[in-house]
């Protein structure tokens, strides 16, 4: 059996080995080769396409979104912020609980612990709190309580589901529909528009969200200004009283 199986490897070798001797021979091997080679990569690519699928949304944006925005809205977490405007870079990280913030800022590769109780900022600059002006850009549209507000009014562009459990919502919004929603006003710009981008876990809990409002902000600047704003969040429920720091 072994001898037979043997003869046969033999009388492929020797199939290969004469087809190389020739041209023709080489081109045929070539062909098979490259063949396999492609049958391989595309199927690694739509083994990868499977795992991490996106659903573009159809015109009458009837995507099923099954994100819960609850953990955010009941205020109680611990965040990162980061915000980039026109490349310059400040991260926030810190606990949110009952309306009270109390964190640490870096800017400028300075530390900073603050303190934001409502539409109060402070900040820490030597041994005491003192008041400054709102330590975030853009709160009116980040502002936990704000959000499903803009999300209403956004365009759902795609869903992506990973493999993980994990969800991504990519959505956009025009600049017109922000400041309408802002300051009640009716403008007609034809503009990029803002992104907003949802990730949630395996519960579908929403646990971070990026916001691109470089478009908004360019019409507010009346020049251009790129605007990156990303807020992660954890720990829903878990953050204690916050006390009040002395100023």
């Amino acid at each position: 059996m072994k001898e037979k199986k043997k003869k046969e490897e033999n009388k492929y070798i020797k199939f290969i080995k004469d087809l190389y001797q020739s041209k023709r021979g080489r081109a045929v091997l070539f062909f098979i080769f490259y063949f396999i080679f492609f049958f391989v990569l595309i199927s690694l690519i739509r083994t990868n396409y499977n795992s991490n699928r996106t659903v573009d949304t159809p015109n009458d944006n009837k995507v099923n979104t099954e994100y819960k925005l609850d953990g955010i809205e009941s205020g109680n977490y611990h965040f990162t912020r980061e915000e980039n405007i026109n490349g310059v870079v400040t991260n926030f990280t810190g606990d949110k609980s009952d309306d009270k913030i109390e964190g640490v800022m870096t800017s400028n590769n300075t530390f900073y612990n603050y303190f934001i109780y409502g539409n109060i900022n402070l900040i820490k600059t030597t041994d005491k709190y003192e008041v400054t002006s709102e330590l975030y850009h853009f709160n009116n549209i980040t502002d936990d309580n704000n959000i499903s507000k803009f999300l209403e009014k956004a365009y759902l562009i795609s869903k992506t589901e990973y493999e993980s459990g994990n969800t991504s919502y990519n959505y956009e919004i025009t600049t017109n529909t922000i400041d309408s929603i802002i300051n009640n006003t009716n403008l007609d710009i034809a503009d990029i528009p803002n992104k907003i981008t949802l990730e949630t876990n395996e519960e579908d809990e929403v646990v971070k969200i990026t916001y691109d409002l470089t478009s908004y902000s360019t019409y507010l600047n009346n020049m251009p200004t790129t605007t990156t704003i990303t807020v992660s969040y954890s720990n829903f429920g878990e953050i204690e009283d916050i006390e009040i720091p002395e100023s």
